[in-house]
C-alpha cells in the first residue's frame, strides 16, 4: 500500500502529474484544503488547520466524516507534517510519498526532512521519500544499500541525519570512504550508471537527487 501526503507548501513546487500518484492520501493542515479543491478523495485530514480561513475549515469539516479530521491545537510540540506522517505509519504501509513539504519557510523544510532521525520513524525510514518539482529525498539505514537513480535527475547527495560511523559511497562519480562521523552534506555527486551502491554501519543517511 502506498499513502501520499500532501502538506501546505508551495504549490509551484509540486510534481507535474501530482494527483496521478496511485494510493490513498492524507491532507496534513492546508494540504487538506488543496485535496478538497481539485477534488481528491482523502482517508485522513491532520492538522491545526492555522493557515486556513474559518470558512474554508467550516467546508472541509461538512466535506469529510468526522472520523476523517484530526483537529489538534496550535500549541502543539509536532508538526503538521509530523503528525500526518504518524497516521500514515500506523497505517502500516510498504511506501510513503510526501509532497508540499519543501519550499516557503527554512524551518519548516528542515524539520521535515528531519523528521526520520526521529527514533519513532525507525521502521518506515527506508519506505519514506519527500518529493517536489526538482527534488527526491530518500533514506538509508546501516547496512550495504543500492540507490537507484530517479528519472530526469542529475545530481547526487548524502547528508548524514544522525551519528552515522563508517559511511562508503563506494561507486558513484565521486567515492567517499568516511570512519567518523561528519555533519556535513557530500552534494554534486553524479550517478555514473543508473545505481550507486553505498554502505554505513550506524546512523541514517539522507539522500537527494536533484535536477536544475
Amino acid at each position: 500500500m502506498q499513502i501520499n501526503i500532501l502538506a501546505g507548501g508551495p504549490t509551484e513546487l509540486w510534481p507535474d502529474n501530482l494527483f496521478e500518484e496511485p494510493g490513498l492520501w492524507i491532507g496534513a493542515d492546508r494540504g487538506a484544503w488543496r485535496l478538497y479543491q481539485h477534488g481528491m478523495a482523502m482517508m485522513m485530514a491532520v492538522g491545526d488547520f492555522d493557515s486556513l480561513a474559518a470558512s474554508e475549515l467550516a467546508t472541509l469539516q461538512a466535506h469529510l466524516q468526522a472520523n476523517e479530521i484530526i483537529h489538534v491545537q496550535a500549541e502543539k510540540d509536532e508538526t503538521d507534517t509530523e503528525l500526518a506522517l504518524r497516521y500514515a505509519q500506523e497505517q502500516k504501509p510498504d511506501q510513503i510519498k510526501v509532497f508540499g513539504a519543501t519550499g516557503g519557510r527554512v524551518d519548516h523544510l528542515l524539520s521535515n526532512l528531519w523528521l526520520m532521525a526521529d527514533p519513532v520513524f525507525h521502521d518506515i525510514v527506508e519506505k519514506t521519500t519527500f518529493i517536489d518539482r526538482l527534488n527526491t529525498v530518500s533514506y538509508v539505514q546501516p547496512g550495504e544499500k543500492t540507490v537507484r537513480k530517479v528519472p530526469h535527475t542529475k545530481y547526487l547527495g548524502f547528508m548524514p541525519i544522525n551519528d552515522v560511523a563508517d559511511f562508503h559511497i563506494i561507486d558513484a562519480k565521486y567515492p567517499l570512504a568516511l570512519t567518523e562521523n561528519v555533519a556535513k552534506m557530500w552534494s554534486s555527486n553524479e550517478f555514473k550508471t543508473d545505481v550507486v551502491h553505498i554502505s554505513l554501519k550506524t546512523g541514517i543517511v539522507m539522500v537527494t537527487q536533484s535536477r536544475d
